[in-house]
């Protein structure tokens, strides 16, 4: 890894954890004006909080939170593609704006997703290698995110640690992959690619604090390096004080965390 690219993950990164909680805000773009991300104005009352290390948003929204003066002391991610679910093919990402348009929002890194539905990886694979490339030129790390759409347990596993080689073989920095249900199997899926790659793991369906929680710990100790969520924390009432627990948990610090889901588990 080149300096530029470590000057600028150091930015995303817990400076003791190097662990994350990034929160990606690109929905809007996805599903519309979701609770909790119906404005930008709305956005910046709670992105402010020091639980969240990063975000990730479409480069409108970035622009229009740079001049709230609500990205300050934050890692900035630019997503790169997308889709409308009001599409017949959502499945299908689309390339919506370029890596020089990071680098003159300032951002610390850019991203995409890929979801593999078994008719469009030839497209998504293409994808990610250009978007390698392209922020390979400027030092810019760049964070697949990364969702199978095909196959049950135990197939899922290997296809899932498939597909995630595939991504560091075109030279992903970052990985987003969902959680799953069994703590022993995103062990197992993570066990080969850890070391050449930073995974963090997804919020999922909406879910309670303590299940989420509870995924989250098992996910640590998996080896992910740290989370990366949206819905799961934005559409929340206690959102503040959620974040104060992820932060915690997340980064080993004293936001309760470890200990409560220790005492969680066995009542």
């Amino acid at each position: 890894m080149n300096a530029a690219k470590k000057i600028r993950l150091g930015k995303i990164l817990g400076a003791k954890s190097q662990r994350a909680v990034i929160v990606p805000i690109d929905h809007g773009l996805t599903m519309g004006p979701l609770e909790g991300i119906e404005s930008t104005g709305r956005i910046a009352r709670w992105i402010h909080h020091p639980g969240v290390d990063a975000v990730i948003a479409h480069k409108g929204i970035l622009s229009r939170l740079a001049a709230h003066g609500a990205l300050d002391r934050k890692g900035v991610i630019l997503h790169l593609n997308g889709m409308s679910n009001l599409s017949d093919s959502v499945d299908d990402k689309e390339w919506l704006t370029s890596i020089e348009t990071a680098l003159l929002l300032g951002a610390d890194a850019v991203s995409l997703q890929v979801n593999f539905n078994g008719r469009n990886d030839r497209a998504n694979w293409k994808m990610v290698g250009q978007a390698v490339d392209g922020a390979a030129r400027y030092g810019l790390p760049v964070l697949t995110m990364l969702y199978d759409k095909v196959g049950e347990e135990p197939q899922r596993v290997r296809r899932l640690k498939q597909l995630m080689r595939t991504a560091v073989e075109l030279g992903t920095d970052a990985l987003k992959i969902g959680m799953g249900e069994r703590p022993e199997l995103l062990r197992e899926a993570l066990e080969d690619v850890q070391s050449d790659v930073l995974v963090f793991v997804a919020g999922g369906e909406l879910t309670g604090d303590e299940p989420l929680l509870e995924h989250v710990s098992h996910a640590l100790r998996a080896g992910a390096k740290g989370v990366c969520i949206g819905r799961n924390i934005f559409v929340k009432k206690n959102l503040e004080q959620f974040l104060e627990r992820l932060s915690g948990l997340v980064h080993g610090g004293s936001a309760r965390g470890e200990r409560e889901i220790a005492l969680a588990s066995v009542r």
